[in-house]
Formats: C-alpha cells, structure tokens, sequence
C-alpha cells in the first residue's frame, strides 16, 4: 500500500443552471488534511480528507451523508463520516470524508476526469488547494502507477481538482524527474537567449506547416532556430545537412534546457507539445502557462470543424502570453477564433497555412483512405481493447461498405493518439495500415478520404482528393466535446458528399472514387480556405518579421 500526505484543498459544488445566480446554494468542502492511498490488494485509489464544510447562501436543512461523487457519468463509492459535522467559526463545521475510484474501471475513463460533488439537484467541482482559493499553482499528487498506466490528482488553472489517466511517459520516472531538475537549474544561469523552438504534435513529426516554416527560416539565415523531434524519426534520414545542425532531439538534456530558456514558441500544436503532453510536474506546466511567453500557433490543420467554444478546446483559445497569434486561412475562419475564441482580430495571422505549400497529389494516385479523428474519451479503454471502442467499429462498418474490388487500394489511418492500439489488436483491420508512412507521403496517393471531421479533409482536398464525410455518430461525439460544442462544418459548408450511414455508402463510394471534384465543392471550400498561391510560408516569414519574434540578421 502506498501512502502520500499532500497539500490540503477546497470541495465546492457549482449548482446547475436551474438556480438564479443571487439566490443559488453554494456547499462549501474544504479539506484540512487529506492523505491518497493506492491499494493493490483491493485494487482501488482511495483518498481521505479531514475537512470543512458549509453552506453559502442556502438555509435548507441538509444531510451531508447523501453527498454524492460522480466522475465521468459514473458515481464512485463516496462516504462523509458525520451527517451535521461539528461547528466552527463562521458557519464551517468539522467533518471527514473519503471516496475510492476502483482501478478497475479507469479504462471507461476519460484522460482528464473532472470530480463533480452532487447533493440533491446541486453539482460543483472541487476545488484542489484552499490556500489557492480561485487560482491554480500548477499543483499534482503523487503519479501511481497500474501497467503502462499513470493516475493522478491535478490542479487547472481555476484550481479545480481532475483525476489523469494517461500512458506513462519518460518524465514520470526517475531520469527524466532528474533531466527536469538539473535542466531546469541550469537554464536559470544559461547564458543563451533569444532561442525559438519550433515543434509539431508531442515533438515526433515533421510533416506539417512547422518543419515547413523551420527549413525556410534556415534557409533565410535564422541560426536562433530550434527544431524538436524523436531521434528515430525516419524524416531526419534524408534531411539537409543544414537543416540538422538546429535539430533537438526529444527528451534530451538540451531539449529541456532550451525549453526552460525558451520565450518564444512556434508551432501546430498548444506549448505543452514542445515537451511532453499532459506532463506532472509543475514547474514545467508553470512554463507553459507563463505570461512571458511568445506563441505563434500554425495549426495543424484548418480549424473549422469542431466549434472553439467547446470545452476541449480550451487551449486553443486565446491565451494570457505576451504575444500570441495564430494562423487562420480565410474570413470565415478568422470569424470563427474571433466570435467563438474571443481573439481580437489583430491577433489572427490570415496567411494559410504553411504545409499546403508543399502539398501535392500524385497523378496516378488511386487510394482510398480512411482517416477519422481521434476520441479522447475513448483513449484508455483503446489501450485496454481497441477492438470494443466505437471508434473502431465505426471505422470496420466503413471498410464493409467499400466495393470489393476497390479492397486493395484501401488504407486505414487511425489517429495518431490510436494507430498502435489498432496495430497491437492483430485484427482483420490491421492489414490495411502501413507501417512508416507519413501523413503528407500517404495524402499524395490519396484518390478519396473518407473521414468524420477531420482536419486532414482540407489537406486532402487541396490536393485535389475526393472527401466523404461520414456522421453516423456525430451528435453523440459533440456531446462528447461538451454541451456548447457545434461542428462548424454545416451540410451547407461540407466539401464532400455526407453519409449518417452506411447503407448507400457503397454508392457513394464508387461515385466519388471515379469522378472528379464537383465545383459546388470547390465553391464551399474556398470560402474556409481563400489561398491556393503556395506563398503561405513566406506571408507567415513576413509577418514574424514585422512583429519582431525574429530579426534580421539573427
């Protein structure tokens, strides 16, 4: 049994919408002592807190023993000793309370749980660290470990308390906690300045509008550019001498260094790509979230699919850095981070984006490929058994519906966040996924796509693919992405013939494997994506330029 004693924090339940503002009940649980317990034999993560409770504006009568915990839709067992508890100053009574959340259902979970209390029709968050109050100090329990899994409590940014259930990764264990330390030491009293680290997604690609950026930067003279990758990374084999001088390799003790000496990002992905994705160390997240920071987003693909305003969307909206821009392709998308996101306008880099300069189909190109985004709320139960996810039976009754003799032109591409899990099942599906192939490489022999609303459609009809946009799930996916989520991408917009079903998809299928792309769909696609000049790098050059992230001469 392992036993941590951590910092104390603060339960308190947001009411639902049914309530007025002025006259809603607000409980109030704040935690004096809390002690997280994993234990192995009864396979549960259980946690105890002495605490404090009271109610805010709310006279009722109340039995604190109905309190209820729910993460993820599901109740988890949850008891608070005393019915009343004892009173102290100011209306706080004494009480103790423990819940437990059972290992063996962690895979059902999503990565990031928020802990909701429930008391009769009331439901809030906790709050992780009184001494915080409303503001989070990038705060995290101990990381226990079940398999290739790593559990534990976080504090966000508004101090609520969320349960993580990722993959482990290097900086959960000993070298890399030391990697951190001694770097981040290190980069106090570094002499170096004025780096600027550009990355794609988790700092293992180079296919997108960032290398892309990187190698006409270098080209251009910039020597203050840094580019961070996996050292096994088959895109390095072939790369220009002159481009690898300015490569990091990931997890190495300069990737680190440079990181915390780092102002100035550039990259397709939020900051927390530019070392590890949902990292627990707090001097680390303290970095990403510092004011002093310069981060100019590129996208990794047009962001005009799932709306902005969604709550798993939140770290593309705009953030509190110095400096902040972000590439967009036309008006409407502009439209689209200004409204939904809440950028001001100026903060919109209208250019296009830098990957579809070098984007090309192949003239005899005759694939079929599928590509459906990812569902993060699937991931841990992936890793347990892709095969049950709806993710994955989504895509099987696709491949059902493609003609026979078209079966050896087909190619699956799961999200990059799912394709091992695919390729581990050693299902029927795992023959049609090649091994070392990259995006970009791939999207030159794509004839037709077929995907739900991914933002790879646009790389693929930019080419001059055909697109299929199969919504059979779609509404239930949105609910997914929270109660505000819309997918921008209306039939009225759709570049690509929309199938809620499989049963004409055959059809549909052969028809847009054959034919051309129809012009009403270039129509609707040019109004998201205005440029087609492959100038969109330079036009980004210029604009970093006159913003001064990088200088002449440099």
């Amino acid at each position: 049994m392992q036993e941590v004693t951590e910092q104390c924090l603060a339960l308190v339940p947001i009411p639902r919408n049914n309530y007025s503002s002025k006259k809603r009940p607000i409980p109030l649980l704040v935690n004096v002592l809390k002690k997280i317990k994993m234990d192995q034999d009864e396979n549960v993560l259980r946690f105890k807190s002495l605490c404090l409770f009271k109610f805010v504006r709310y006279e009722k009568d109340y039995d604190l023993t109905k309190m209820k915990l729910i993460i993820n839709d599901m109740e988890m067992p949850f008891k608070i000793k005393f019915k009343k508890g004892f009173p102290l100053i100011k209306g706080y009574k004494l009480n103790f309370y423990e819940f437990e959340i059972p290992l063996d259902k962690i895979n059902e979970f999503d990565i990031q749980n928020k802990l909701i209390l429930q008391y009769d029709e009331i439901r809030g968050r906790i709050l992780y660290n009184i001494l915080d109050h409303k503001k989070g100090k990038n705060r995290n329990s101990k990381i226990f470990m079940k398999g290739d899994t790593s559990i534990y409590f976080r504090q966000t940014l508004k101090n609520t308390m969320y349960v993580t259930i990722r993959e482990k990764n290097f900086y959960d264990t000993f070298k890399g906690k030391a990697k951190l330390f001694f770097a981040r030491m290190l980069a106090k009293v570094y002499l170096k300045n004025d780096i600027i680290l550009l990355y794609e997604k988790e700092s293992s690609r180079y296919e997108e509008s960032a290398s892309v950026l990187y190698e006409k930067l270098i080209d251009n003279g910039y020597k203050n550019c840094y580019y961070v990758i996996n050292q096994d990374n088959k895109a390095l084999e072939n790369l220009d001498p002159k481009y690898l001088e300015n490569i990091i390799y990931k997890n190495s003790f300069k990737h680190i260094l440079y990181f915390f000496k780092c102002k100035k990002f550039i990259g397709t992905e939020t900051i927390g790509h530019a070392l590890q994705l949902r990292i627990a160390n707090r001097h680390a997240v303290k970095k990403y979230n510092s004011k002093d920071l310069s981060y100019v987003f590129l996208q990794h693909g047009v962001m005009y699919m799932v709306s902005l305003n969604s709550s798993l969307r939140s770290g593309f909206r705009k953030m509190k850095y110095k400096f902040y821009r972000t590439v967009v392709s036309s008006d409407l998308e502009a439209e689209h981070f200004i409204t939904l996101g809440k950028f001001p306008p100026e903060n919109l880099y209208k250019t296009g984006l830098a990957k579809f300069d070098r984007s090309v189909l192949n003239k005899d190109a005759d694939k079929i490929i599928i590509i459906p985004t990812w569902r993060r709320w699937e991931a841990n139960q992936a890793r347990e058994d892709v095969t049950k996810t709806n993710y994955y039976n989504m895509i099987a009754r696709i491949v059902e519906k493609v003609p026979k003799n078209l079966l050896d032109k087909l190619i699956i591409l799961p999200h990059p966040l799912m394709i091992d899990a695919v390729r581990e099942s050693k299902s029927e599906m795992t023959k049609y996924i090649p091994e070392g192939i990259t995006y970009n490489e791939i999207l030159k022999e794509c004839k037709l796509l077929i995907t739900d609303y991914s933002s790879i459609s646009y790389d693929a009809f930019y080419r001059g693919s055909n697109v299929i946009f199969y919504w059979e799930e779609k509404d239930e996916c949105m609910e997914h992405y929270g109660r505000r989520a819309t997918l921008m991408l209306t039939e009225d917009l759709a570049f690509g013939d929309i199938c809620y079903d499989n049963s004409n998809l055959e059809n549909i299928i052969k028809r847009n494997y054959y034919g051309e792309q129809e012009q009403r769909y270039k129509n609707r696609y040019k109004q998201i994506v205005e440029f087609d000049d492959n100038k969109n790098t330079d036009r980004i050059v210029e604009l970093l330029l006159k913003d001064g992230i990088i200088k002449k001469g440099k």
